[in-house]
Order: C-alpha cells, then sequence, then structure tokens
C-alpha cells in the first residue's frame, strides 16, 4: 500500500477474511524447528526459588516473583513494578508469553520492562505451564492446569498485593500468548479493560465450543507481519475482523501508511482502522508489510531467515499502551 491510500476506506480487502475458521490456525513446522531451538535457553531463564510475593518489599520497584497454587499446581509469575509507581492504585498490564517462553525470555525479546518503566505502569508476565498456553494452538491441554482460572487468581493477587487498580488491568500477548489473550477476551468475566496481540490472532480461537453469543465488546488491537510463516497473516486479518463484527463496527477501514522510517530494512506498515466501532471497543490492526512472527520494536531471537524480517517502522510496546490505557473496565 502507498502514500496516496492514506485515509482511504476499503471493504474488499476483507471479505476473503470473514469465514476463515479457527480450526485453521497452523503451528507450521517452521515454529517446531525454531521454537525447539529457544529450549535451549529456557534452563537458565528460570527465576530464583528464594524471590516470594510474601517478602517484606513486595511494593518495591523491580521484579517480584509470585507463586500461587491452582488447580494443584504451583505456578508463578513476574511482577515489576516500575520506579515511579506512586502511592495510589496502578495500571496493570498483563503480558502473555509465546510457546516455550519464559517471563524472561519474554521480556528481553521485546523489551517490556524498559518500557513500562517509562510509561509507569506495573507489569506482570504469567509462566504458562508447559509450551505454551492451553486450549489455544501452540498448548498442551492437560485437565489439571486450569490457565483462565490462574489468571483470574492472579490478578486477584496484583490488585490486593500490589496496589494495581481492578480497573485499569490489561491484557497483551504474543504468539500463543497473544491467542491466549484473545481467548480470554471471549470470557463475560474478562477483567481486563483493553487486548493487545502481536503475531497471535485467529477468529473465535479459545472461544467456547459451541457458544452461541457473541463475546463481550471490548477494544482489541493487532499487530502482524504480512509474510509470518508461523500463524499466517490471512488468519490475523481474519481475526481482527472477527472483533470488528463483535464490536459492532463496519466493515470498511481507514488505512493509512506510517513513515517508513528505516528504509532499507524491506518492511512498511499500515494502520487499518474500522470504521463504524464505538468509541468504548475500537478495532486496529497494524499490517507490517514485508514483516514476519516478531515483536516490532524488540531484540529479535532468531535471524531473519528463521522467523522473518523485523520492522523499524513500529514500536509494539508504545502502540500497545498508547491503545490499552485510554480504557477502564466500569465500576
Amino acid at each position: 500500500m502507498d502514500g496516496e491510500r492514506a485515509g482511504a476506506v476499503t471493504a474488499a480487502r476483507w471479505s476473503r477474511a470473514a469465514t476463515t475458521p479457527a480450526a485453521a490456525v497452523l503451528i507450521t513446522p517452521t515454529l517446531i524447528a525454531a521454537l525447539l531451538a529457544a529450549m535451549a535457553l529456557v534452563a537458565g531463564c528460570l527465576p530464583p526459588p528464594s524471590a516470594r510475593a510474601d517478602g517484606p518489599n513486595r511494593g518495591a520497584p523491580g521484579d517480584h516473583v509470585v507463586r500461587l497454587w491452582h488447580a494443584g499446581i504451583e505456578r508463578w509469575a513476574v511482577v515489576h513494578v516500575p520506579p515511579t509507581a506512586g502511592g495510589g492504585p496502578r495500571p496493570a498490564l498483563f503480558h502473555f508469553p509465546g510457546m516455550f517462553e519464559t517471563p524472561r525470555t519474554a521480556d528481553d525479546s521485546a523489551r517490556l520492562t524498559s518500557f513500562a518503566d517509562k510509561a509507569g505502569y506495573l507489569l506482570v508476565i504469567p509462566a504458562h505451564e508447559g509450551v505454551g498456553w492451553q486450549g489455544v494452538p501452540g498448548g498442551e491441554n492437560t485437565a489439571t492446569a486450569d490457565d483462565p482460572g490462574f489468571i483470574r487468581a492472579l490478578t486477584d493477587l496484583v490488585v490486593d498485593g500490589y496496589g494495581a487498580d481492578p480497573s485499569r488491568l490489561y491484557a497483551s500477548g504474543m504468539s500463543n500468548g497473544g491467542l491466549f489473550a484473545q481467548a480470554l477476551a471471549c470470557q463475560r468475566s474478562t477483567r481486563f479493560a483493553a487486548f493487545a496481540v502481536v503475531a497471535g490472532s485467529a477468529p473465535r480461537v479459545g472461544c467456547p465450543a459451541g457458544s452461541t453469543g457473541q463475546p463481550p465488546r471490548t477494544p482489541m488491537l493487532v499487530i502482524h507481519g504480512r509474510d509470518d510463516k508461523i500463524i499466517k497473516y490471512s488468519q490475523a486479518e481474519a481475526g481482527a475482523r472477527y472483533w470488528a463484527l463483535v464490536d459492532g463496527c463496519a466493515d470498511t477501514t481507514v488505512d493509512t501508511p506510517l513513515a517508513d522510517r528505516r528504509p532499507g530494512d524491506g518492511t512498511t506498515v499500515v494502520r487499518h482502522d474500522f470504521t463504524g466501532c464505538s468509541p468504548a471497543a475500537p478495532v486496529v490492526l497494524f499490517e507490517v508489510v514485508g514483516g514476519g512472527h516478531i515483536w516490532p520494536g524488540g531484540v529479535p531471537m532468531f535471524a531473519a531467515a528463521v522467523l522473518g524480517r523485523d520492522t523499524g517502522d513500529l514500536d509494539a510496546n508504545d502502540e500497545i499502551w498508547r491503545f490499552v490505557a485510554r480504557f477502564r473496565l466500569p465500576a
């Protein structure tokens, strides 16, 4: 898409995504090869066993490892308190790592804590049980883990123990973690005011099987590479369209090319804003043309030959926070 299309409204490009089934989401051989290699990083990235949520300096700036028992399993997460947190209720962003990622590797690859420090919000990075989040492609489906229940318990802990504002809890995720974030958005009991997913979107993935009603309306931001070989862009496109339908938006988008700030990286970015959405539940898709299975603005863990090209035209952390921070759950 070129600069002449800035502000243009289009509907045709979405028609092919309208009926894409959730079951078509593929975890491709490229994903398995790349992420199995990442397992070598995991052993060195586990949290120190002595760090626990019941320590005397729970609200002190820095990283806190919290542990809780849920469904018979000890689960854990990292809560990062920014240095400028202040004394009142604070917003919190829950970030869900992708397959084989630990909270540490997710933070390192996406530069999560450095941005949280700058923006001043609590950052919560839960660890999944096994290779990925359950109930969505890439995760193990065991009966005991109950990932949604674990996240509900974790939100309670962060609100009660770290002063998070329950009306300003937000969810983001990468790859399998993004699919899981959208699965949480399908639940009417969600604790999150807005959602943002990177390289992990598809229609109805993780929504209750056989559900006759639609999920609740919710703000949704999707960032995805056009050349993503792990989760195809057509799936992300269909996922964005699904949430537009849920949120009562029109079938048209306003398409705005972003400035090509790094012309030599082989990528450009186009922002697609769905029209007709309620101000309380917009849907936005960032299309990274030429981009791969990456977190824009992060530190790629693999060469471009493995997961595709990164882009210098978009900072995912900045766009995510700018999007979600506008919203609050009703009291």
